[in-house]
């Protein structure tokens, strides 16, 4: 077991899962975001520079290079989202020039045991705190346990732009059986996001800059969502086949709809009936 879980580990870190070119996405004059399927953030300030998720060893050295494309500062800081490690398991190349890792205390309490990812040095707490770097502020919020733990939603002032992780992915339906995530909470957080100013969303999956109508798909999608299994539930529909006869057709052109949706569904009914 022990074999296979490393093995595991290895093809999540060197991003064997990702076949599709890592591109570097120009944000704003000194914003980036690096990948493929999933996206590293990288903000230049006058002092240094800050990764928000270092994602794997594949994307960080592509980040790195493209740092070194439009600065010879150091990354003095990697922060991350959240506990989850398709995240956090590249940030051995940027420790190794002296980075320093940061991330909230529920994130660091439950970012389980894995030698690929740096340990944090110095955790934040609470519901919000202002991280400064040479005069640029990013502001920084914790809702809530919602997907994942400890995640971190990014607002950048400079730019009125807020960047969000795994907390809305554009253009797909939700994740699998969002193993860990509380969906109730997950719903209620994204209402407060919809209160945070900003011009510009930045999402960590499939497409990496959007806008406030892609904070506003998810949220429909997840009300939606609720409605559709909570109207089978009240018809007396058997509750095991609840997941398979649930459908949600305005949303067949999501990616993943097929695959995914009967999933979602399981999800939404067990926290219906178990509370979890």
């Amino acid at each position: 077991m022990k074999h296979i879980l490393n093995i595991a580990l290895l093809i999540i870190s060197t991003g064997v899962f990702a076949q599709t070119e890592i591109k570097e996405f120009k944000v704003q004059d000194s914003l980036y975001m690096v990948g493929d399927r999933v996206y590293s953030l990288y903000y230049i300030t006058p002092e240094g520079v800050v990764v928000i998720d270092p994602i794997n060893f594949r994307i960080a050295d592509e980040t790195l290079k493209s740092i070194r494309k439009h600065t010879d500062l150091p990354v003095k800081y990697v922060i991350y989202s959240h506990n989850h490690w398709d995240h956090n398991m590249g940030g051995k190349l940027y420790k190794q020039q002296g980075a320093s890792f940061l991330a909230h205390t529920n994130a660091e309490q439950h970012m389980a045991p894995n030698k690929m990812v740096v340990a944090v040095d110095s955790v934040w707490a609470g519901n919000k705190t202002v991280f400064t770097l040479g005069g640029k502020d990013i502001e920084m919020y914790y809702y809530g346990k919602n997907h994942g733990d400890g995640m971190t939603v990014f607002r950048f002032p400079e730019y009125n732009t807020v960047f969000t992780v795994d907390l809305v992915v554009p253009d797909r339906v939700l994740y699998a059986y969002l193993p860990d995530a509380k969906p109730r909470q997950w719903l209620e957080d994204l209402y407060e996001i919809q209160k945070l100013e900003f011009d510009q969303l930045l999402m960590a999956h499939v497409r990496p800059i959007g806008a406030r109508e892609d904070l506003d798909l998810q949220i429909r999608y997840f009300e939606d969502l609720y409605a559709a299994t909570e109207e089978a539930m009240e018809d007396g529909t058997p509750f095991f086949e609840i997941p398979t006869t649930v459908k949600m057709p305005q949303y067949e052109h999501l990616m993943n709809y097929d695959e995914w949706l009967h999933m979602n569904v399981w999800r939404i009914l067990m926290e219906k009936a178990i509370g979890q």
